[in-house]
């Protein structure tokens, strides 16, 4: 009775940690987007799309389409942006490019682990990826800017 009740624990056990693990896979972050205010009416609003395909967009200020809404993106959507992202190099991007200018809204994206600051001089590439991902989330939205 003692192995019995033993070897009922370890498979309850191991059973929840698989879940969570999956669960835990659904919901992973893969790609952000983020713009920030500037002095002036600068659209701020933040985009998540998780490993699921389930996304958000959180309109905050000077947009068109405020609060919080709930999405779902394809794995194409989503492959395009991530092959898009490996093509032109992100991940050996810089960290983080500025310059010393005032005003201006920062842009903070994120595939996978990896976050770049975009406030001013960053690469056509790395802004042709933030504009597909703000296309993909305007047609979802309805709306043809934010």
């Amino acid at each position: 009775m003692k192995y019995i009740t033993f070897l009922l624990i370890f498979l309850v056990s191991s059973c929840s940690k698989l879940y969570k693990d999956a669960t835990k896979n659904q919901k992973e972050l893969i790609i952000s987007l983020e713009k920030t205010a500037c002095f002036g009416t600068c659209p701020v609003y933040k985009i998540k799309i998780y490993n699921s395909g389930k996304a958000t967009y959180e309109g905050l200020r000077h947009v068109k389409k405020t609060g919080l809404h709930y999405l779902t993106i394809s794995e194409s959507e989503k492959n395009k942006i991530l092959i898009k992202a490996k093509k032109i190099g992100f991940n050996n991007m810089k960290k983080e490019y500025t310059e010393r200018i005032t005003d201006l809204p920062t842009t903070y994206i994120t595939i996978r682990k990896k976050m770049i600051k975009d406030y001013y001089g960053a690469p056509t590439e790395l802004k042709e990826l933030e504009s597909n991902i703000e296309e993909l989330f305007l047609n979802k939205l309805g709306v043809n800017s934010f």
